[in-house]
């Protein structure tokens, strides 16, 4: 204990110098305002400058007798902006149109990699949101290479996605960079962030910061809500599918004060109609109401405090199941298969900081969240409440005026209280996870950033583990980039919620242990190449990923013909992941993204290591976005190739055959067409109309041995049409 708070001393102590100038920069595109990272700021008739990181933000120190700051960016307007004394100053850089012949100059991407971050993350921002509908979470990566979104069954709806080639419970899915959606919300979390709320997503692959937790061990994702003091202050979106399912989003914020601002968010989700197209007397799609009610509030001092909140209500209901079901059925065998599942969560969060000179700041991060969930499967019932907290203390230091050598330290503390019951077995969670870190980043230039970090965490049942991150950047020059990381990460799995949506099945659940520590080491290195090609260069990005596992949560579907399970690893179990990005502007305005991923997962199962059943060998991914002069018209264009894979071979099971899915390829279309302050939008998804086979085994006899809904590996539904509506009105700017 003197040991950790010797650390704690090491970690809060303060230096004070000159307070720096510091803000972000945005640009202007069609009414929305987007980040440019990037961008050059320098004092006029000096050569003292700095560059905007992948956030858009900037730090600069004054210069005497200087005080006209420029902000300049490929494309855009340059703009200058008096100083006075202030020190915060955001910049909105207009595009950059030639008027004689009114052609943008530079079209803005809507998705890169970071160059400057030595983590390899992908920025995600609004542009690249629009080429999709973009409803939810897990609809936004529909033109991403990296990140894959499947069903984890043919009933519930729930999804989860993989990175790396493996489940999405190892990455750490995080909103507004705290921890969330974890738990009682694993299954059912990707769609309860609305796509139109959304002002930007990083996914970053392998081991993440220490500064975000232990428990990212193949990556990190992280969602940003649209903030109480940006640009936009109305913004209003209808969708609206031709199968019966509906949409609406609203968001409105109001500037109280130069200082104060809040933001009011809605949305609703309504689908009803009752579909089978394969005819197997099961519903397609569940049906689903959601409700969700948000507020933020932000306050920003303008000598370096930040203040910054928000609260979040869910309510949600979903029925699945045969046609035939109503929830107002009696639950028997007599009765058709039915399957309700009834969410309610509550959700609130502060963050803030304080930057007291340009070497020394602090930050802090606390949210807590209420997760009531009801549920059943057929005969299987299941329920939970769940409360969990979180809190997380940094505190930044530069060793140094210039920055090259920096200090990340601080604490957290996690804390998770759960009642989860089964069929009347009761499984209670009591973890309490306090724990201190230390990062340091030395960048001696550009070209180079070293990062490297300790955590040790201390938990009431695992006791106390060690985190080990390192991260290195080199670019010789500005078309190439390089990166090497490895890192350890661990994760206490919710063994029963993450795995809920297996009840859909005839078979039980069967766990020895209600604890398990994961833990696994993950190695990564990347090129990213730019080549000089006329005045269109090409965008190359390579990368090789391996995770190993020392001990994890193995779910076995195929020892038992009457049970699945759920036990801790006996054996080998590692993932490889290759993948080869090329993006380029094949002609003006037409961008073209191509990637190939490789997969090689394997597990050891019941005393044997196999290919890890339901998991893709490849993925291949093509995206094509065009839009004219004036951006008025913008056409998207994406195809996924997936490979096949192996499915679970059941001991004693009659329904065997095939042992191996099928590769298959899934294509998706949008037109939009846009106006000043609203756009119009269209288009279909699954264009092939391709389904699974079989996504529910002996659906005649839901109640006998053989039922199973959970043998997923392609899409449930076929072909959709869809359309909707955007409205945006910006704040005027000064």
């Amino acid at each position: 204990m003197k040991r950790v708070i010797i650390l704690l001393l090491i970690c809060l102590s303060v230096y004070g110098y000159a307070n720096p100038i510091k803000g972000k920069v945005f640009g202007l595109e069609n009414g929305a305002k987007n980040i440019l990272p990037g961008a050059n700021i320098y004092w006029a008739g000096t050569k003292s400058g700095t560059i905007a990181n992948e956030n858009g933000e900037y730090s600069i120190q004054s210069v005497k007798n200087k005080n006209l700051l420029v902000f300049s960016f490929v494309g855009f307007e340059t703009d200058t902006i008096k100083w006075s004394g202030q020190e915060m100053i955001d910049a909105v850089l207009a595009m950059n149109v030639e008027i004689e012949q009114v052609t943008v100059i530079q079209k803005k991407k809507g998705t890169y990699i970071s160059r400057i971050n030595p983590i390899y993350t992908t920025q995600i921002n609004g542009a690249e949101l629009h080429k999709a509908a973009c409803c939810n979470l897990s609809e936004s990566f529909m033109t991403n290479p990296s990140v894959d979104v499947s069903y984890n069954d043919a009933i519930t709806g729930a999804k989860q996605i993989k990175l790396l080639g493996l489940d999405g419970t190892y990455s750490q899915l995080q909103t507004e960079n705290f921890p969330n959606l974890r738990g009682l919300a694993t299954n059912y979390g990707l769609t309860y962030i609305p796509g139109p709320w959304l002002e930007s997503i990083q996914v970053s692959k392998g081991a993440a910061s220490v500064l975000n937790g232990y428990e990212s061990i193949t990556g990190q994702i992280n969602a940003n809500f649209k903030k109480p003091d940006g640009i936009e202050a109305f913004h209003f979106n209808v969708f609206a599918s031709a199968e019966g399912r509906t949409e609406v989003n609203s968001n409105f914020s109001v500037k109280l004060s130069e200082k104060t601002s809040t933001a009011f968010f809605i949305h609703h989700f309504n689908f009803q109609n009752r579909i089978d197209e394969n005819k197997d007397g099961f519903l397609d799609e569940p049906l689903n109401k959601q409700i969700h009610l948000f507020n933020q509030w932000k306050y920003t001092s303008g000598n370096g405090f930040m203040l910054h909140s928000g609260i979040h209500y869910l309510n949600e209901d979903r029925v699945g199941g045969q046609m035939g079901f109503r929830k107002d059925m009696e639950r028997n065998t007599s009765n058709p298969y039915g399957v309700n599942v009834q969410n309610e969560r509550f959700e609130g969060y502060v963050k803030g900081g304080n930057e007291f000179n340009a070497r020394h700041s602090i930050a802090f991060i606390s949210n807590f969240t209420y997760h009531k969930m009801g549920s059943y499967y057929g005969l299987n019932t299941y329920s939970g409440n769940e409360y969990t907290m979180y809190g997380n203390l940094v505190h930044t230091f530069s060793i140094d005026p210039m920055n090259v050598h920096t200090l990340n330290s601080g604490m957290s503390i996690i804390v998770d209280q759960a009642d989860e019951i089964l069929n009347q077995n009761s499984i209670k969670t009591n973890e309490l996870v306090p724990g201190v870190f230390s990062e340091y980043t030395y960048k001696p230039s550009t070209k180079l950033t070293l990062m490297a970090g300790m955590r040790a965490d201390f938990h009431n049942t695992f006791g106390t583990f060690v985190t080990p991150r390192v991260h290195l950047r080199y670019g010789p020059n500005e078309l190439l980039n390089f990166r090497i990381s490895a890192g350890k990460g661990y994760r206490s799995p919710r063994i029963l919620a993450e795995n809920s949506f297996l009840l859909a099945n005839s078979r039980s659940l069967n766990f020895t242990e209600s604890k398990i520590l994961e833990e696994a080491w993950n190695y990564g290195a990347s090129i990213n190449l730019k080549i000089p090609w006329t005045e269109r260069p090409i965008n190359l990005n390579a990368e090789y990923f391996r995770t190993d596992f020392i001990n994890q949560l193995v779910v076995d579907r195929e020892s038992s013909a009457s049970q699945i399970l759920l036990t801790a690893l006996d054996g080998q179990s590692f993932a490889n992941s290759y993948q080869l990005e090329l993006q380029y502007e094949l002609l003006p305005r037409l961008d073209i993204t191509a990637a190939y991923r490789v997969n090689d997962v394997m597990q050891t199962i019941n005393h044997e290591l196999v290919r890890k059943p339901l998991a893709s060998k490849y993925k291949g991914l093509i995206t094509l976005n065009y839009s004219d002069q004036l951006k008025k018209w913008m056409f998207d264009f994406n195809a996924q190739l997936n490979g096949g894979g192996r499915l679970p071979i059941v001991a004693g099971s009659q329904l065997n055959s095939p042992t191996e899915f099928p590769a298959f390829t899934v294509m998706n279309a949008q037109v939009t067409k846009y106006y000043r302050y609203w756009n119009l939008y269209a288009g279909a998804e699954n264009l092939l109309d391709y389904t699974q086979d079989h996504p529910v085994l002996d659906p005649e006899r839901p109640f006998g041995n053989e039922f199973d809904a959970t043998r997923i590996w392609g899409p449930v539904m076929g072909r959709r049409f869809y359309a909707g509506i955007r409205i945006t009105l910006n704040h005027k700017t000064k």
